[in-house]
């Protein structure tokens, strides 16, 4: 991955906001509306944690609570771990996987200017990935991609079909993916 490329390239700059007053019900209309799933909480104008879709159904159904009785601020992450537009892509991307955290808002001179999810790391992972593979080609250092290709491994990096860091890729079918998905295309072309 390029590990200069400041966030502010691959930062979704549309942040869905809720007060941590707003109830949970009205929190999910609100993402379903913008088709997102997550919402960063506001506590007087002011970030100050994050809700994922998977936050609302783990809280709700685990304890098979109403979604009216329960607000933002009730199950809400925090403290909200932040990010500034300068940041290196590169630096962000570790410090999420160290934290086991799959989006970080971005907050410069105190506003939220926008939110960096693992699914825009990967876009560029995967971006670069293909880059280096035509790179590679061009400079005959490996087969092109078809059948001679299948199969050769090529070592580190993110799997083009589940986003997940892996040791091992491999190409197949035209993919670098990692061996989970190698299997799973494997016996899906079965």
């Amino acid at each position: 991955m390029e590990t200069e490329i400041p966030l502010s390239q691959v930062m979704v700059r549309e942040v869905v906001k809720g007060d941590k007053e707003l109830n949970l019900i009205d929190a999910a209309k609100l993402m379903r509306g913008h088709d997102v799933d997550s919402i960063v909480v506001l506590s007087n104008g002011e970030p100050v944690g994050i809700v994922t879709e998977g936050d609302i159904i783990s809280e709700l159904v685990s304890k098979d609570i109403k979604p009216s009785t329960l607000k933002l601020k009730d199950i809400m992450t925090t403290p909200l771990i932040t990010a500034s537009s300068n940041d290196r892509l590169f630096d962000i991307a570790k410090q999420m996987a160290a934290k086991r955290i799959r989006k970080i808002p971005v907050i410069d001179n105190g506003e939220l200017v926008g939110i960096v999810a693992e699914r825009d790391i990967m876009s560029v992972s995967s971006e670069m990935n293909s880059i280096l593979e035509e790179l590679l080609e061009m400079n005959g250092e490996r087969e092109p991609l078809g059948i001679e290709g299948e199969g050769e491994r090529m070592g580190q990096g993110i799997c083009e079909k589940c986003g997940c860091f892996s040791y091992y890729l491999e190409i197949e079918d035209g993919l670098m993916v990692c061996e989970s998905c190698k299997e799973e295309m494997e016996m899906e072309a079965e």
